[in-house]
């Protein structure tokens, strides 16, 4: 049964589908609390949901009465966004990035503002579009790129300047105003574009962009971009033409006709099997078949066959196009044409350009390309025996190699170039079972990233050899050992496998992870053309705090706190009573009384006796 809160988010979604103007997202934002319990447990899991942002206020401690307090203050118009704290931290290239850190009570705000957004916008969102979207992945893009795009013979490659600090502020609440005809609603949303940045404690306007470190910024990046979306959808159909594919090379028809009468020929005479005429007849019906296998199929450059085909994750798109280099060039210079008119954005005109289908692009982290290699294919049709030269025309999926040696050099694997692996110093504090699994971590997300790669076996078993010999090198500097004698002590062969294996708690066997325990399936999870649904069921974090009960002292009350740390092994010594009942329950948060928190924090929570029935 649907809750009240889902009721009106799909209505909501309804009405923005059938092309109506959405109201009364204000009142629905400042009168359902259902809807900030959904917006916290969204967020409370998060990472940043304990980093301090200007003022003092984190995750820690909330309650129904700080989001009831938010939507008192959002009715009476007293409630103002802070101004984000800014930081930065290193880029791959070496340089920093700029990064801003809200307050908990501003990110509460913003989570519930962008579900009310995704209820309007993202069932009429285009299906080019896959970055920070329900079930629309990077491997979901990728996945489409490789089914879909066969044939393309350019790729254009788009990188827009600075895309998330100079989004137009205008521009933006003009596109909001389309489709929500709700003042209050986008008043408060101006207001999160304006709020500025902290940096070295001065603050700074902010005239452009969306909030840095915001939860609201990617919904509110791709509805500034939805525009592009659709004139590029439009341009796509435009272009398209011929539905049956290239045309035949009239040298492939006669070869083929060839191979048509000999095979007739075969079956007319029917000569007795085994006979000098029979193999002579085969042998001329063989020929026939090679010389076609080896002759292209269809004209590579038809005027009547057009494609082009789009695929957007966030601000980084591509296109593929299926034409001449100089219908290329055109569609680049529209591209950068409407994003300097309709949007106020300009391209990086280093990083924007025209690939050959051999040479490829990079996008999400892969390089996509054809395979360079003609092969033949051989298929059965109505029971005959179809030959069709393949190969070229198929868009692959690369691990490029660059990725895999500087992912080994940053974790610390080694060389991958001269294969010299190397021992990590910081693990060697660590027992057997988290050494291994340290490794077994970022294996695992480097190849589950990785697993639609068409050479995935060839530089992810180069890796699992890197990270083996490092893994056993850090267990020889914790023993004092060398790697021959590791090698004896914790090599366990099981099922015709022998991996480095170590004991982990109750006797359960931790080995290292290899390439092959990656399940390698291609296809996605959902189906990117199914409208988003909405969730509001309460996850276990909240139902607890509903049930009013603190669960130190037992106290029933209905002024109860949620107390967060950031990470378990914090707490790992156990010392207190409370990190006890957190430890054996394994979670990061425990609902107290406001007592009971103010106690903790100041360090003078009494050893009570009492463990509720929730441990």
């Amino acid at each position: 049964m649907l809750s009240k809160l889902n009721k009106k988010l799909r209505g909501i979604s309804d009405c923005s589908v059938k092309g109506n103007k959405v109201q009364d997202l204000f009142k629905v934002l400042t009168n359902s609390l259902e809807l900030w319990d959904i917006a916290h447990q969204n967020i409370a899991s998060n990472k940043g949901a304990t980093t301090k942002g200007v003022d003092e206020v984190t995750v820690d401690g909330h309650s129904d009465e700080r989001s009831l307090e938010l939507m008192s203050q959002l009715r009476n118009g007293t409630y103002r966004p802070k101004p984000t704290r800014r930081v930065y931290i290193p880029k791959s290239n070496g340089k920093m990035r700029p990064l801003g850190l809200p307050t908990y009570t501003d990110k509460l705000v913003q989570e519930a503002c962008r579900i009310l957004l995704e209820a309007v916008y993202e069932p009429t969102f285009s299906k080019f579009s896959y970055g920070f979207r329900p079930k629309r992945s990077c491997h979901d893009a990728l996945y489409m790129i490789n089914r879909v795009w066969t044939g393309t013979k350019w790729f254009i490659e788009f990188d827009i300047k600075g895309y998330f600090d100079n989004i137009d502020h205008r521009k933006m609440m003009d596109t909001l105003s389309e489709k929500i005809d709700d003042d209050r609603f986008l008043a408060l949303i101006r207001k999160m574009l304006r709020s500025g940045f902290l940096e070295d404690w001065k603050y700074n306007k902010t005239y452009s962009g969306t909030p840095q470190g915001g939860v609201i910024s990617p919904i509110l990046a791709n509805i500034y971009l939805d525009k592009l979306d659709r004139y590029l959808d439009e341009e796509c159909t435009k272009f398209h033409r011929g539905n049956k594919g290239r045309r035949q090379t009239d040298e492939y028809n006669r070869k083929a006709n060839a191979v048509r009468y000999r095979r007739r020929r075969l079956d007319e005479v029917n000569p007795p099997a085994g006979s000098p005429e029979r193999e002579e007849m085969l042998q001329k019906l063989k020929v026939a078949q090679l010389e076609m296998m080896n002759e292209p199929a269809t004209v590579h450059d038809d005027p009547d066959f057009k494609r082009l085909r789009y695929c957007r994750y966030a601000d980084d798109f591509v296109l593929g196009l299926t034409g001449s280099k100089e219908e290329a060039e055109q569609v680049m210079v529209k591209v950068k044409d409407f994003l300097r008119s309709e949007l106020h954005l300009e391209v990086a005109e280093e990083k924007t350009k025209i690939e050959h289908h051999a040479k490829g692009v990079r996008f999400l982290g892969y390089d996509i390309r054809t395979g360079g290699t003609r092969y033949v294919k051989k298929s059965f049709v109505d029971g005959k025996t179809i030959y069709r030269n393949s190969g070229t025309s198929a868009i692959l999926l690369y691990v490029p190699y660059e990725k895999v040696k500087d992912f080994c050099t940053k974790r610390g694997y080694g060389n991958l170039a001269t294969y010299e692996s190397t021992h990590i110093a910081r693990l060697i504090a660590a027992t057997d079972t988290e050494i291994v699994s340290s490794y077994n971590s970022e294996l695992r997300g480097f190849c589950q990233y990785y697993k639609l790669a068409n050479n995935f076996a060839k530089y992810t078993w180069k890796l699992h050899y890197m990270a083996d010999y490092s893994c056993r090198k850090t267990l020889a500097g914790k023993y004092k050992s060398n790697v021959a004698k590791i090698s004896r002590r914790f090599m366990v062969t099981k099922n015709g496998i022998t991996r480095l294996t170590t004991k982990g708690s109750k006797g359960k066997d931790v080995a290292l992870m290899r390439p092959t325990d990656i399940s390698r399936n291609r296809k996605p999870k959902g189906s990117v053309d199914e409208i988003a649904l909405y969730s509001v069921d309460r996850n276990d974090l909240t139902q607890r705090r509903k049930e009013e009960t603190c669960e130190y002292c037992g106290e029933k009350t209905a002024f109860v706190e949620e107390h967060h740390i950031r990470r378990l092994k914090d707490i790992r010594s156990g010392a207190k009573r409370w990190e006890r009942i957190m430890l054996a329950r394994r979670r990061k948060t425990l609902i107290l009384c406001n007592t009971c928190h103010d106690q903790l924090h100041a360090g003078t929570l009494p050893d009570r006796r009492y463990m509720s029935k929730a441990s």
